[in-house]
């Protein structure tokens, strides 16, 4: 079954956004409604490590920017044409200050200098937006895609997104993995025991983690409290997930083999190593 990029990033967009853009403090998420119209706010950022042309997305004879109401969009984003009424393209953005040559890393979302296996040096775009808008259950998702066989080998990476100088956010690289966080405690069969077996390995790493960083020089309790703190935001996460679960009940998507047994438009095979050459971030 053809599982590919557009499609699945649409898919984990629309039933998370709709699942958990839902405000934990309802007065805030009422207020943001009425004065935007509408429901919550999310801003999604779509990252291609493997380069992009900017010209391939450039209607002819645009020079500055503007609406699309009426323009002919080029073949590499002809699939917005049903959306080009409420879009607008910004000309000139560039990122040639982050880095000279195949991907800034952190510096892509962060505006400043980066390179592969460098940490980053301040806190990027996506995770400051993240802190303005009215705070949901899952105020911010980076999901990562590349080959099933390096998702596999690399469920989890951290290279685009962070919360702060030295502070990386981890992104979701295997569907699996993602898909039991969000929806396991919902789900049967193999998938609801794994995420049960998970969740209580979390829950006793977090305890003992927390238990012997106390020991460790006052120059290591910083770094080591940020890892003690990943599992507290991981199971503080499961528990508000459980608080909502006949919510999510109508928007968990179905489970079939597009997870274990994908074929994606275009095979993928870079020298890069880094684990994700797509990433999208809300």
């Amino acid at each position: 079954m053809m599982l590919n990029r557009r499609k699945l990033l649409r898919q984990f967009a629309a039933t998370a956004g709709a699942a958990f853009a839902s405000p934990l403090f309802p007065n805030m998420g009422q207020a943001a409604s009425r004065a935007s119209g509408g429901g919550p706010k999310r801003v999604i950022f779509f990252l291609q490590n493997q380069g992009f042309d900017p010209a391939t997305c450039i209607p002819a004879g645009m020079k500055s920017s503007g609406s699309l109401a009426k323009a002919k969009l080029p073949e590499p984003i002809a699939a917005l044409e049903p959306f080009k009424e409420r879009l607008h393209i910004i000309n000139g953005l560039h990122g040639m200050h982050t880095s000279p040559s195949h991907s800034a890393f952190f510096g892509a979302l962060g505006g400043y200098r980066g390179s592969d296996g460098t940490p980053p040096s301040g806190p990027t775009i996506d995770y400051e937006l993240s802190k303005v808008l009215p705070e949901t259950l899952l105020p911010h998702l980076c999901i990562g895609m590349d080959s099933m066989e390096n998702m596999r080998a690399k469920p989890t990476v951290a290279n685009l997104s962070a919360s702060g100088a030295g502070q990386p956010i981890f992104m979701h690289s295997n569907p699996n993995h993602l898909y039991q966080m969000l929806y396991g405690g919902i789900s049967e069969g193999d998938i609801r025991q794994q995420h049960e077996a998970r969740s209580s390995m979390f829950d006793r790493i977090e305890q003992l983690a927390a238990a012997q960083g106390k020991a460790l020089p006052m120059t290591e309790q910083q770094r080591y409290g940020q890892f003690v703190k990943g599992f507290h935001d991981i199971n503080g996460l499961r528990e508000r997930l459980g608080g909502v679960s006949d919510h999510l009940r109508h928007f968990a998507p179905k489970v079939d083999d597009r997870y274990t047994m994908p074929e994606f438009e275009t095979a993928i095979r870079s020298g890069s190593r880094s684990a994700n050459t797509t990433a999208a971030c809300w």
